[in-house]
């Protein structure tokens, strides 16, 4: 799938409530309150892209993390794809793959 321009809409306020509202199992903190995600984007209809940054670069529940973001971003009504990204973690390749379910696919 190849991602277009952002494009503001009330579906990518709806994912930033909803995703802000998960709690960090490092903190017990809100991400919202974390500034964790840093970017929540439409890239086309239902299409959303979140990017966000671990409090660690050597977080071991980055790829929890992720997960947890890119499934609260499916549960908001009209979101029908979601791409996670991670950035500042010393493996964000691998972080990305795995949330993403790239890693699954052959290369």
């Amino acid at each position: 799938m190849r991602w277009l321009e952002a494009v503001d809409s009330d579906l990518t306020n709806r994912v930033t409530e909803k995703v802000s509202e998960i709690v960090d199992e490092e903190t017990a903190r809100k991400l919202g309150e974390l500034n964790v995600v840093t970017d929540v984007a439409e890239m086309a209809m239902g299409s959303v892209r979140i990017r966000f940054r671990p409090l660690s670069p050597y977080s071991p529940l980055a790829v929890d993390t992720g997960k947890r973001i890119r499934e609260a971003a499916l549960s908001v009504e009209g979101v029908k794809a979601v791409r996670v990204e991670c950035s500042g973690h010393m493996m964000d390749n691998l972080v990305n793959r795995l949330v993403n379910g790239d890693a699954l696919r052959p290369r």
